[in-house]
């Protein structure tokens, strides 16, 4: 049951008024809205919707419309505040079972509900007898745990299948990358592997949304035997326009430990993200980036914005190869974090975002990538696998840099020197740029201090006050000024343009 309703006291009311679980029916969801509704169709489809006809936005009636549309037989109780024949009429023509009055009337409510519910039972009476004592039919009951009776389960199967298998297990094969409009493909794969599998009584094949589950009875042998299992279905995956993701449970030696199997090949297509590309997945299969402790030395960074930081860096100054060993070592660190599948898009998808962000549109133009930077970061967030992910960053990043104003011969002082020129209003620090080159701050100092005359700070002092002079020749605010060229305390800018310059920001631009 799922309640559609725009007042809230409605929704928490109707959840405790009336005695859902007396009835055998639970309420899964709620929504204050027909756009809210859908969006929990698309996941779970319920037996009975008991929704509003006026809401704003999307009514009742519309939301209606839709569920019909989209081929959703669910059961419908319309409820109103209106006693109105066109209302009625409309919600009778789109097959509703009742159309109540508010303020609900309990009894009458809970008479809909039986009746719906007894309609229910007779449907999935009818439903099992057609189904029972089919192979498919008792390993669905087992995966899902609705049989009647264990014992009486395991005869039916010995009765009506392979009773000399003593071993089993379960293949899973997933379809991540697919739509609902490929649903049709995955079917006639499923026919397809039935009558490869199932005709000569290899295993039993069964589609267990949004799975196609294998059950092998002895199963292959060896690495050997399960990479000729693995090629034989992908050749005959040959018309699916998508990719498939395998996994394999571990062996049971009855049926009753099947679900176990399952259970083991489903968590692993869980984290297929986390693998490698085209792998048949087992306990066994490593994971892309392997979760082991990582030591401080690889990766010093801790935190995305430093590492948004050195990225744009790497590229902006044309260190195009070392971008592919500093992404790879941020996966690292993610992994050995235990970060999940959403953190991990999030934060490359962050990391890409502000690199593009922050490039000449000219560099973007002379990368050679065929379409806007949008289209780009949308492959980046949808990579099926870590290592797409990481891999179409590098390459994409490694362009830019290759387009940058530079050649491996330059001197990294001048780079960097470059660089404090056309970022003086970030927050630099001699910290993060020896992160950058890979030194010690107290050795970038010394070497800075060699090859400039000054130290680090006294240096990005002197360009900022430079820069701020020019800005406020142009009548600019001063606390403007101040945050434009870098100091976000705008009594501490004051300070540094009077020692350096002998008078003050607004004596200095009235005097200009």
């Amino acid at each position: 049951m799922i309640i559609v309703d725009d007042e809230p006291k409605l929704r928490l009311g109707l959840q405790t008024l009336i005695p859902w679980r007396d009835l055998g029916f639970e309420v899964i969801g709620t929504a204050a809205g027909g756009h809210e509704a859908l969006r929990i169709f698309e996941e779970t489809i319920p037996d009975v919707l008991l929704v509003d006809i006026r809401m704003p936005g999307m009514d009742g009636l519309e939301l209606l419309q839709e569920i019909r549309q989209g081929g959703w037989s669910s059961h419908v109780i319309i409820l109103s505040g209106y006693a109105d024949f066109e209302y009625a009429r409309q919600a009778l023509q789109l097959g509703v079972e009742a159309y109540l009055l508010k303020p609900v009337n309990k009894e009458e409510l809970s008479a809909s509900l039986q009746k719906i519910h007894e309609q229910l039972s007779n449907v999935q009476k009818k439903s099992l007898l057609q189904k029972t004592n089919t192979p498919e039919w008792i390993l669905y009951s087992l995966l899902t745990g609705n049989s009647a009776s264990e014992d009486s389960i395991l005869g039916e199967w010995s009765d009506s299948f392979e009773a000399s298998w003593k071993t089993f297990q379960i293949l899973l094969i997933g379809f991540s990358g697919s739509h609902q409009e490929e649903s049709e493909q995955i079917h006639n794969f499923k026919d397809v592997l039935s009558r490869t599998y199932a005709s000569d009584r290899q295993g039993i094949v069964l589609y267990f949304a949004p799975y196609i589950v294998l059950l092998l009875g002895d199963p292959p042998v060896g690495e050997l035997g399960w990479s000729e299992l693995h090629k034989n279905l992908q050749l005959l995956s040959g018309e699916l326009r998508f990719e498939m993701d395998v996994a394999i449970g571990q062996p049971v030696r009855s049926l009753d430990e099947i679900i176990h199997s399952f259970r083991t090949a489903r968590s692993l297509l869980e984290r297929s993200f986390f693998y490698d590309r085209g792998r048949m997945l087992t306990e066994e299969t490593p994971e892309t980036y392997q979760k082991e402790i990582v030591q401080t030395s690889v990766l010093s960074l801790s935190n995305k914005e430093e590492e948004a930081f050195r990225l744009h860096y790497l590229v902006d100054v044309g260190h195009a190869s070392a971008i592919s060993s500093f992404l790879n070592e941020i996966a690292l660190q993610q992994a050995a974090n235990q970060a999940d599948e959403k953190e991990i898009r999030d934060r490359f998808f962050y990391l890409a975002n502000e690199t593009v962000r922050k490039i000449h549109s000219r560099v973007w133009s002379l990368s050679g990538y065929p379409g806007e930077p949008a289209q780009f970061l949308a492959e980046v967030y949808h990579s099926r696998y870590i290592r797409d992910l990481v891999d179409r960053i590098s390459v994409v990043m490694e362009r830019l840099a290759r387009c940058a104003d530079y050649n491996s011969k330059d001197n990294e002082m001048k780079r960097l020197l470059d660089y404090i020129d056309r970022h003086y209003g970030d927050n630099l620090r001699l910290e993060m740029l020896a992160v950058l080159f890979n030194y010690s701050s107290s050795y970038l100092g010394q070497l800075f201090k060699s090859y400039t005359g000054e130290y680090f700070n006294a240096y990005l002092d002197r360009i900022r006050i430079q820069k701020a002079k020019e800005l406020l020749a142009q009548d600019m605010k001063v606390y403007e000024v101040a945050e434009r060229v870098g100091y976000s305390n705008v009594n501490y800018f004051y300070t540094k343009f009077k020692k350096l310059e002998g008078e003050s920001p607004s004596f200095y631009q009235k005097k200009e």
